[in-house]
């Protein structure tokens, strides 16, 4: 993702949103994905396994994801030892047009357990292998440890990074070959707080 402006607004840009409204597009809420969409951890075994409500380890042991009960939140873990992935899919591609023309965000209520060591990167798909990325590993380095907060991502930066907005299957993707911990609790697409996300390209 080539973003033209690159912001870190954590007083502002990363709390923006505390509920929910009609227009949001809801991913994940409470730890559990909504309607469509399915949680999943992968790496060079199998790039797809389901998360459940048990804890579960990805096919080489690279990521492991467990249920944070106490904050209704998904606890995702790299050991450090291969890239993995953590992602929400859709069960089929939808078109997130209106949402790009309402100025929306990708909006992840989030804490960072343990920053990343090496490069870590958030991506959007459109169906392998087309997708639009950013590497945000300064960014959770930033963030305050340990604390929730709502990060934002302009979906602007995302369509001018190569993301096909007709057809995205993969809301949400994270990335990492080295350490990293983190919690998430809630992903939601945001009408109109794009111009003032975490991170956005205008």
């Amino acid at each position: 993702m080539n973003c033209r402006h690159l912001a870190l607004v954590l007083a502002a840009g990363a709390v923006i949103a505390t509920g929910t409204s009609r227009g949001d597009e809801i991913v994940l809420s409470n730890g559990a994905p909504s309607g469509s969409y399915t949680v999943l951890i992968g790496d060079k075994k199998q790039w797809d396994t389901p998360v459940g409500a048990d804890a579960v380890t990805s096919a080489s042991g690279y990521l492991s994801v467990e249920s944070d009960m106490a904050n209704s939140a998904l606890t995702a873990q790299w050991n450090g030892k291969g890239e993995a992935q953590f992602f929400i899919a859709n069960d089929g591609p939808a078109d997130y047009t209106e949402l790009l023309e309402q100025d929306a965000a990708l909006v992840v209520l989030m804490q960072v357990v343990a920053p990343p060591k090496r490069k870590a990167v958030i991506k959007m798909g459109c169906g392998y292998p087309c997708a639009a990325n950013a590497n945000i590993t300064e960014l959770l380095k930033a963030l305050p440890a340990e604390q929730w907060l709502r990060v934002s991502f302009d979906l602007k930066c995302f369509a001018d990074g190569g993301l096909d907005i007709t057809n995205v299957d993969t809301p949400l993707l994270l990335t990492t070959a080295g350490k990293m911990s983190v919690s998430i609790s809630d992903v939601t697409i945001v009408p109109g707080v794009g111009p003032d996300a975490t991170i956005r390209c205008r």
